[in-house]
């Protein structure tokens, strides 16, 4: 060797040492997985039964709220005198006193817990209903124990309002947390719609009203023994993403932080009006529609229709927006469209013999009008993580039940009486002398309705500009994880010599 080469004066001397497969070739598996073990992501089967259970207790807690609302004049011709508004009515008020507890509730005890009081107060109540409309309950007694039931039922209602998304983020990757959502929330719905159909198929007089209530009490009943026996953990053993993995705020910081935020205001009016408006238009959709000769039947296919188009609207909305992540596009879009087509239909109930084009706008209403809701409960996660799903899905539909109680009194008490020359085609009145059920005119509600309506739609196209904090979290944690993946790959194999170590030249 030449004096030339001269020793290595490095403290250290690197060198990478590559494994050899059987072929020998350079094997480069065995650096990815040790480099992804670093990440511990899983998702587990048990999350459909979990999904399951919440869609089960929206679906059959949301058919009690809703089921005598399409055979109102038979139930308050068996419970009295606007029993069957009350019997709505009481979920909306119950919701507004329950709903902070039970948010606070299920960020410090738990999804598990959450779903047991659901599950329970649903069947206990349902229980009560049905002993109710016995023969052996004095008349004057029926309806104070009737209300008692739908009372613990209506306390249910709270608990189950923010389960969707607590269970998607919680229990589902990224790819699936909007469809898992929509099939939490669309059973709220579909729940309506089936009170909408068998309501009035089932219940023909007054003495009926009890089969109504075996209906409801049944599923209840099921729904209570699954969430008891079948959701045995809040959350999985290992988190499905990053942003299940990292700590949620506690429910005090976590209502500070929601309040902070100009754009979660912003979505809890829009989206809380179009939860409450909604809830309003089924709760009266027959006193909207018996005033112009439209019949019980009509208005629970009005309301089928409605949410029908509603459950293939959210579908198709949470798988797009599942693989786009256009949140903020969609929803704007949606709901404008809806609004549109929600104006429509209240203008058309104003007159008869438009059965068809009713049954239309009813239809396009619920495509586009429900196809929101999931994506509005995912973009509340979005603008305040990391607030737990259940404070910030929870004040939206609080929002949206004040909202309603607000919608019901404006539709109730700008109502006018039905003109005389218009009382020979009204379908309200189920005998000429028939006091309890009376029509009204609802011109001036519906302009007020509608106002309230576009004003909404107006807030959420021009003010809102959403961040999405929970989904740049997890790509700043993916390209965290990527580079660390790659580091490790480089120098796994990779070994240090200390100086004294390294390999001195020879000496001539």
């Amino acid at each position: 060797m030449g004096a030339d080469d001269g020793a290595i004066s490095a403290d250290q001397v690197d060198i990478r040492l590559q494994p050899m497969n059987k072929d020998g070739g350079v094997d480069t598996n065995g650096a990815d997985e040790e480099a992804g073990d670093q990440i511990q992501l899983r998702v587990y089967r048990q999350r459909w039964i979990v999904l399951l259970t919440v869609a089960l207790l929206n679906n059959t807690n949301t058919m009690s709220w809703i089921g005598y609302a399409p055979s109102g004049n038979y139930v308050n011709s068996f419970y009295g005198e606007s029993s069957a508004a009350w019997l709505s009515m009481i979920y909306m008020l119950c919701t507004i006193p329950v709903g902070l507890f039970a948010m606070w509730a299920g960020r410090e005890w738990g999804l598990r817990t959450a779903i047991l009081i659901a599950g329970w107060t649903n069947g206990m109540g349902a229980v009560i209903r049905v002993i109710s409309s016995m023969d052996f309950i004095p008349q004057d007694w029926r309806f104070p124990i009737c209300m008692t039931g739908q009372g613990i039922a209506a306390v249910a209602y709270p608990f189950i309002m923010f389960l969707p998304t607590k269970v998607a983020g919680s229990w589902f990757p990224d790819t699936q947390r909007a469809i898992a959502t929509t099939i939490g929330v669309m059973s709220n719905p579909l729940g309506v719609l089936m009170a909408n159909l068998i309501s009035p198929a089932i219940v023909k007089s007054p003495d009926h009203v009890i089969w109504l209530n075996i209906f409801t009490c049944v599923p209840s009943l099921a729904a209570m023994l699954i969430a008891t026996f079948g959701v045995k953990r809040s959350e999985p053993k290992i988190p499905p993403t990053f942003s299940a993995s990292k700590p949620q705020m506690d429910f005090v910081s976590g209502m500070k932080s929601c309040f902070s935020s100009k754009q979660y205001i912003i979505l809890l009016i829009v989206m809380g009006g179009g939860i409450g408006m909604f809830n309003c238009l089924y709760t009266v959709m027959l006193e909207l529609l018996c005033p112009s000769g439209y019949t019980n039947f009509f208005s629970g296919v009005c309301a089928a229709l409605m949410i029908v188009g509603g459950v293939f609207g959210a579908a198709a909305s949470g798988i797009f927006v599942d693989r786009t992540k256009l949140y903020e596009e969609t929803l704007k879009i949606a709901l404008g469209a809806a609004v549109i087509f929600g104006l429509i239909f209240l203008q058309l109930t104003l007159h008869q013999g438009l059965a068809p084009f009713l049954a239309a706008t009813c239809l396009f209403f619920g495509v586009l009008g429900l196809a929101t809701y999931p994506i509005g409960l995912e973009l509340a996660s979005e603008c305040t993580f990391p607030v737990s799903e259940a404070t910030s899905t929870g004040l939206i539909v609080l929002s949206g039940q004040i909202q309603s109680v607000i919608y019901v009194f404006i539709m109730k008490n700008f109502a006018r009486p039905l003109q005389p020359d218009r009382m020979h085609i009204q379908k309200c009145q189920l005998t000429p002398d028939d006091i309890v059920n009376t029509p009204k005119d609802n011109t001036m509600s519906i302009m007020i309705f509608s106002l309230l309506a576009t004003l909404l739609v107006l807030v959420l196209v021009v003010l809102f500009k959403p961040v999405y904090k929970r989904l740049e979290a997890e790509r700043g944690n993916r390209a965290t994880a990527d580079k660390s993946k790659e580091l490790s790959s480089q120098n796994k194999d990779r070994v240090t010599l200390p100086k004294e170590s390294a390999v001195q030249p020879l000496q001539e």
